[in-house]
């Protein structure tokens, strides 16, 4: 017998959910023998909610944002016979779900779920605190959690690009010393990005090849510039140094945090390191094998 949990705030995503939950329950019925729901009213509750489910449950499927991926992905991480993951977007951008090949659409994500194949896939630690695609600091690196709510659920996306520029024309620099697969640099940059993802802000900027479940990251350093240099991230990448490695030790002087998967990090110098999950996710079929 199959089981699966359902976990949703019903007041996140303009309560988008709330009006998809009759559908989203009928086909999760029709594939697995048991589905319990749970509706949380915060993070931690959810986040507990996710633990408990271990061992419990064969499957977890959740609906929100990179920022709850990261907190239900922390939550899993460690714990013995974590279920397998089901996730519906429910964020304004799916950076997330895009490195699964899911789209940012209910129907699409439960289309996965019924394919039913899964794939394994990297975290990177900072300092001990978990990432599931991207750490940054500097420029546009804190648009994902000072972006006000209620402008996030008034003009979706547009609220991330309408800061952006304010970040585009206010000037940063962050001396850095990465030291990585026995490189040494030395740098002034706008900002540093560690991608295991290839998706930041919806626009796609990492590699094909790039894959989530290798054992490495990506880290970008983007020579000063126009806009903060994000036109050579962008556009003109003969202008940024791409450092591929399993570990960083990064030295930065620079008073802002670090942004993890959208969410506020720790400050000042880290140490990021790959691991390998021990977690599952539904995904695209051309991702890995099928279910059993």
């Amino acid at each position: 017998m199959r089981k699966a949990l359902f976990l949703y705030n019903g007041a996140s995503g303009k309560g988008k959910t709330n009006r998809h939950l009759p559908e989203i329950l009928a086909r999760l019925e029709a594939i697995f023998d048991v589905v319990d729901v749970f509706k949380t009213s915060t993070m931690e509750e959810g986040m507990e909610k996710a633990k408990q489910a271990c061992g419990v449950y064969d499957v977890l499927v959740f609906r929100g944002g990179d920022g709850t991926f990261n907190h239900i992905v922390s939550a899993l991480y460690g714990m013995p016979n974590p279920p397998i993951m089901g996730y519906i977007n429910g964020g304004t951008i799916s950076d997330i779900g895009r490195n699964f090949g899911i789209k940012g659409n209910v129907r699409h994500a439960l289309s996965i779920i019924e394919g039913g194949h899964t794939c394994g896939f990297d975290l990177g630690l900072v300092n001990g605190e978990v990432f599931t695609y991207m750490a940054a600091v500097g420029a546009y690196a804190d648009i994902a959690y000072v972006t006000k709510r209620k402008y996030k659920k008034r003009i979706g996306r547009i609220a991330y690009y309408f800061k952006a520029i304010a970040e585009a024309l206010r000037w940063r620099s962050v001396p850095c010393v990465v030291e990585a697969g026995g490189e040494r640099v030395e740098t002034k940059v706008p900002f540093l990005l560690c991608l295991s993802g290839k998706n930041v802000g919806g626009f796609r900027v990492n590699a094909r090849e790039s894959n989530i479940h290798d054992g490495k990251m990506e880290m970008y350093l983007t020579k000063p510039g126009l806009f903060n240099g994000l036109l050579h991230y962008l556009f003109f990448k003969v202008r940024t140094t791409k450092i591929v490695a399993s570990e960083f030790h990064v030295q930065i002087s620079y008073p802002e945090p670090w942004c993890l998967d959208g969410e506020r990090g720790p400050s000042g110098d880290v140490h990021i390191k790959t691991v390998d999950s021990g977690l599952r996710i539904f995904c695209a079929e051309k991702f890995e094998e099928p279910l059993e």
